[in-house]
């Protein structure tokens, strides 16, 4: 049977890792713009790059299969709309997808309430600030350790 462990945080180490943890979501806030814009930019560029890889295998007709399993297959619907369907392992040297950044600061439910996780850091960094305690306990420091 396992025992329990009791552990102390220093309380300053603590408030540190908060405003550390406070001033990297601003300064992701502050990014988050020039980041979507080269989150479009790149996604410009995939597209063509992808456009440009799709082609040159086009371009061999016997890679081609109306097979279900096939690794590049034509499926049509009617006389008015055929579609292509490509496995990524068929195609050689298709570029990796951009990854859209997530937006830093988003609020999200925390229980029943609607917070974000800068709203949640300072809210815990006010009452830390207000306590005498030197050390908060290690449970203190789990709930806090979500947001950090």
């Amino acid at each position: 049977m396992a025992r329990s462990i009791s552990v102390k945080i220093p309380t300053a180490l603590l408030i540190a890792e908060i405003e550390a943890k406070i001033a990297s979501i601003d300064a992701s806030v502050e990014s988050y713009a020039s980041d979507l814009e080269k989150y479009e930019v790149e996604k410009e560029q995939y597209r063509t790059d992808l456009a440009v890889a799709i082609s040159k295998v086009m371009l061999n007709k016997d890679t081609i299969s109306y097979d279900y399993d096939a690794p590049i297959r034509v499926v049509t619907y009617g006389d008015n709309r055929i579609q292509l369907e490509f496995k990524p392992s068929a195609v050689a040297g298709l570029p990796e997808m951009p990854h859209q950044p997530q937006e830093p600061n988003r609020k999200t439910y925390y229980g029943r309430d609607y917070y974000s996780p800068k709203e949640m850091l300072e809210r815990n960094l006010k009452v830390l600030r207000m306590t005498s305690q030197e050390e908060v306990s290690g449970s203190t420091y789990g709930a806090v350790l979500e947001f950090l």
